[in-house]
């Protein structure tokens, strides 16, 4: 199925999670009691996993209203997750000295925070978040796993407040292969409009390198889905938002951006037109406009149709989320949910993808939207899938529904985004997620990484290339591969929790789990190499 291309100008380690509120310390609204999650046991794969038998792939409001302070008292302590179990080992290597150019030999996972600044990886010690806008108010929550094999990590939350940035809490003690929630109950969700909302958002920080994910919200519910988060050392300036159509009513969609730092100026140039708000100005479809933030203000931009294909840039790095409060895909299927991710800078934009489709549940399709990140982009596909091959501009995007798995190959950079159908399309089971691919240039030889919860079937897919390097995960072999192009893939089965996959040579990993109505979908991890250069302003 084709649309009309659209047209630019500016676009394990949880073995236990526990949940503390970001707004524990507040008074108001009965919201200020501290609460302690649940312990679990995680980390394992199911029984019987990594047989030849068994890894074969399934075929199964305005400014006023955004105060933050209202809901958080900075300073006053809360309760400490409890962690639980020894977690498994993650041999991360030494760091031996002699590299190519003369400086050590960085490991593939860092193992503390001056390395997370070197190794160019989804592996950080510091991540902002947003409380997002959902389908309906729900709390967003934060995820961050120690990825070390004998640090205990100290992670602490904080949250813009007044212009200043104030702990949540006090900091929390995160052991070695083990993760911790931080549920996001505050501020309020801006609503169905464009918005400058002064401070609100969050940041973590921590002495250990960290993984982190966004979850809105973390369980299983119908509206659910979930976004890997980049450290904030490798944040962008240059981005193209991929969200969807508004299809149900009165909905829209919108990109919502985060300061990271005082005094950025946005700017962002639409081809659809979004929506004024409370210190956003409207713009009409090919038109642009800027606005300036601080650190933890929130711009959400609206659209009544896409901001798919919104070409941002900033003066500074800053975080930005591309996102629906709920749709159909396609537009006739139901159920209707929240999707959302974080987008990639166009930094990180390559010219080479496998367009592995999510581990199958039934008889659905699977439907993509490639994004060109530059002019004049030439995107194929192998098998040849419709409308393709096609010449795309910056911003321009061109979507279609297949039943297989393909390469993506371009003359320059560009980003396939894949999203899964609604349940009655044939899936029986999942909701709509959306997730960004991998470019075969970002594999890495070893991944840790965290799934959401209360989903009943989790994967790690795996890609590597043909006849390539046994891939573990938990120790467990992957079989079951199937060519595409010159990769194989693999739907690996996995169980809640946290896991580490691990190679002699890189490979692909992405996320994906379904249960009753909802679905999440996320890269495990990726390289964060410049390969695309952009400007900075």
């Amino acid at each position: 199925m084709m649309s009309p291309m659209h047209r630019r100008l500016f676009g394990s380690l949880s073995l236990a999670l526990v949940s503390l509120s970001a707004s524990a310390c507040g008074d108001s609204g009965g919201e200020g009691d501290d609460e302690l999650g649940m312990s679990t046991t995680l980390g394992t794969t199911e029984s019987g996993i990594g047989t030849e038998d068994s890894g074969t792939s399934s075929s199964t409001g305005d400014g006023e209203d955004s105060e933050a302070g209202s809901t958080t008292d900075a300073g006053e302590e809360e309760d400490q997750g409890e962690d639980r179990g020894e977690g498994p080992k993650f041999d991360l290597g030494g760091v031996p000295d002699g590299g190519a150019e003369g400086g050590p030999v960085l490991p593939p996972i860092p193992e503390n925070c001056a390395q997370a600044l070197l190794v160019e990886s989804t592996v950080g010690c510091s991540f902002h978040a947003n409380k997002m806008q959902n389908f309906i108010e729900e709390p967003t929550s934060l995820v961050v796993g120690n990825v070390s094999e004998d640090q205990t990590a100290t992670v602490q939350l904080y949250q813009g407040v007044g212009g200043n940035e104030q702990a949540v809490g006090g900091p929390v003690s995160v052991a070695p292969g083990q993760a911790h929630e931080f549920v996001l109950n505050s501020p309020t969700q801006p609503g169905d409009v464009s918005v400058l909302r002064v401070g609100g958002a969050f940041r973590v920080e921590s002495d250990v390198p960290l993984v982190a994910y966004q979850h809105s919200p973390i369980d299983a519910e119908a509206h659910n889905d979930s976004s890997m988060l980049i450290p904030d050392a490798a944040l962008g300036q240059n981005y193209i938002v991929a969200a969807y159509d508004t299809n149900i009513g009165s909905d829209y969609s919108y990109f919502a951006v985060v300061g990271i730092h005082d005094g950025t100026v946005v700017e962002w140039s639409t081809p659809e037109g979004t929506q004024a708000g409370s210190g956003v100005p409207a713009v009409n479809g090919g038109g642009s406009a800027m606005v300036t933030v601080n650190h933890f203000d929130m711009l959400q931009v609206t659209s009544g149709t896409d901001v798919s294909g919104t070409v941002i840039t900033t003066s500074e790095p800053a975080w930005v989320v591309g996102a629906v409060p709920c749709v159909n895909v396609p537009q006739n299927i139901t159920f209707c949910d929240h999707i959302e991710e974080q987008m990639l800078p166009l930094d990180y934009w390559g010219q080479e993808y496998v367009g592995a489709h999510a581990p199958q549940r039934g008889s659905e399709d699977y439907y993509w939207r490639v994004y060109a990140g530059d002019d004049a982009v030439t995107i194929s596909t192998d098998p040849p899938q419709p409308g393709t091959p096609v010449t795309l501009d910056q911003g321009e995007w061109v979507e279609f529904s297949t039943t297989e798995s393909f390469m993506f190959t371009g003359d320059g950079p560009f980003m396939p985004v894949q999203y899964l159908e609604g349940q009655n399309g044939g899936a029986g089971t999942g909701d709509p997620a959306s997730y960004q691919m991998v470019p075969t240039e970002q594999y890495l030889p070893r991944y840790v990484f965290v799934t959401g919860t209360g989903y009943n079937l989790n994967y790690a897919q795996i890609i590597r290339p043909i006849g390539g390097a046994d891939v573990f995960v938990d120790g467990q072999l992957v079989t079951g591969y199937e060519v595409v192009g010159n990769f194989e893939v693999a739907d690996f089965p996995i169980t809640e929790g946290a896991h580490l996959a691990e190679s002699d040579q890189a490979f692909g990993l992405l996320q994906i789990g379904y249960t009753n109505v909802t679905s999440y979908a996320y890269p495990g991890g990726l390289r964060l190499a410049t390969i695309n250069p952009q400007p900075q302003g």
